[in-house]
C-alpha cells in the first residue's frame, strides 16, 4: 500500500508543518486566484442575474447504504 500513489500523496500532506501548508496555500492563491480575495466582478454580476441553469430531469435514487450519506450519494 505504501507503493500506492495516493497513499503517498496523503502522507506527504500530513507531515507538512503549519508554516510549509501557509506557503503552500499562499502560492497556490497567488498563481491560480489573481488578487488573493474572494470578490465581486461587476461585469460578471450582470451575467450571473441572467443566466438561469436548464432543469435536470434526472431522477436520483436514495441512498441504501447502510449509513444512508454514503460516498457516492454524499
Amino acid at each position: 500500500m505504501a507503493d500506492d500513489p495516493i497513499h503517498q500523496h496523503i502522507t506527504a500532506c500530513a507531515a507538512r508543518t503549519d508554516a510549509e501548508t501557509t506557503d503552500l496555500t499562499a502560492r497556490i492563491l497567488d498563481a491560480h486566484w489573481p488578487g488573493g480575495t474572494d470578490r465581486s466582478e461587476p461585469a460578471a454580476l450582470g451575467w450571473v442575474r441572467r443566466w438561469r441553469p436548464g432543469k435536470s430531469e434526472a431522477t436520483l435514487t436514495a441512498c441504501s447504504c447502510p449509513a444512508t450519506h454514503c460516498l457516492v450519494c454524499n
